[in-house]
């Protein structure tokens, strides 16, 4: 399913600063819509063990006879809870998860307690999920199905389970096709574009490699490999820094130049980096460009970020750095040669 960026995706963190709110409510309003949506939840929920009836209707923020609050609850037709969905990004585990909800799960039918979490949160997320129910509840079986994780508790009537957004949303997509449910699938493309956005923000838990000096030479080495391009570009005469200074923030690191009478800037940009492409490096150009950018024939290559169009350069692979600092100031030769040849 395509992870493109969505209407919801784009408009939604203007609106309000709890995304996972929204996140939590369009899922409800997804499942109360569609059969196709419920019977994929359901068939998630059966991969891992949970035998549960149909789902007839799904409630948010449900307040328990204890005061929890899981964000969403799916009832059977006869209006009994048997799965609980507590929806999870950046946010950590409250002190009472899991230990609580699985409390609250009705006695004598089956019965799952649902977390949904961003794939990158999955190992560390289901091993403190796990050591926390292990310190209340007898853990009798564990089984694991792609992106599904599945605990049994006590008795065997009730699992623990975890899976993620882009699964689970996958799977709705794919019933909703079989079903031909238009409404659904646009509904769930909107859904997965907020979700997939979140994830891109979530915590990515560190691995010994990235804690290593070989990490941190890479990255300054990114610094050194701006600088000596400008600096060659400038010496060869095929751009100006003059009267121009570096551009850096938080996530950005670069240095402007002048390209005839357009000015760009050139550097690392950790967000586009992200979010856009496989490089860490980027020129860009301010929005009053963007008729000379077109006619340049480079707005098809570029990313629109805040006002500004970035276009990637490329990094060569496993070869040395004369041969790096060369394809990256040919690529930035080639636009400028496009840009000074372009006509309005």
């Amino acid at each position: 399913m395509s992870s493109e960026t969505t209407l919801l995706a784009r408009i939604a963190p203007w609106l309000t600063g709890n995304l996972e709110n929204v996140a939590v409510e369009a899922l409800g309003y997804i499942l109360n819509q569609s059969p196709a949506a419920c019977r994929a939840l359901a068939e998630t929920v059966r991969l891992g063990g949970g035998e549960i009836d149909p789902i007839a209707r799904v409630w948010t923020q449900v307040v328990g006879k204890k005061g929890e609050r899981p964000d969403l609850v799916c009832f059977d037709e006869a209006g009994a809870e048997q799965v609980l969905i507590e929806a999870k990004f950046e946010a950590v585990l409250a002190k009472h998860q899991p230990n609580q909800y699985l409390k609250s799960l009705p006695q004598g039918k089956p019965a799952v307690l649902l977390f949904v979490a961003p794939s990158v949160r999955r190992e560390t997320l289901w091993s403190d999920l796990w050591e926390r129910t292990e310190a209340e509840f007898k853990v009798i079986e564990v089984s694991e199905w792609k992106d599904l994780r599945s605990a049994t508790i006590d008795s065997g009537e009730h699992r623990l389970q975890l899976t993620s957004w882009a699964y689970l949303l996958d799977r709705m997509a794919k019933e909703a096709h079989n079903d031909n449910d238009i409404n659904t699938i646009s509904d769930i493309k909107q859904l997965r574009g907020l979700t997939d956005r979140m994830d891109a923000d979530a915590f990515l838990p560190w691995q010994l490699e990235d804690l290593g000096a070989g990490f941190v030479k890479r990255v300054l080495g990114l610094e050194g490999l701006v600088r000596e391009a400008i600096e060659c570009g400038e010496n060869n005469k095929l751009w100006s820094t003059d009267g121009l200074g570096f551009g850096m923030g938080w996530k950005f690191h670069g240095r402007f130049f002048r390209v005839g009478d357009v000015v760009a800037w050139f550097g690392i940009h950790f967000n586009a980096w992200r979010e856009h492409s496989d490089t860490p490096l980027w020129l860009s150009f301010e929005e009053k460009y963007y008729e000379k950018f077109m006619h340049a024939n480079l707005a098809n290559l570029a990313f629109r970020i805040d006002g500004w169009h970035y276009i990637p350069i490329a990094l060569p692979t496993g070869v040395e750095y004369d041969v790096v600092l060369d394809s990256v100031v040919n690529t930035l030769k080639n636009i400028a040669n496009q840009l000074k040849d372009s006509k309005p």
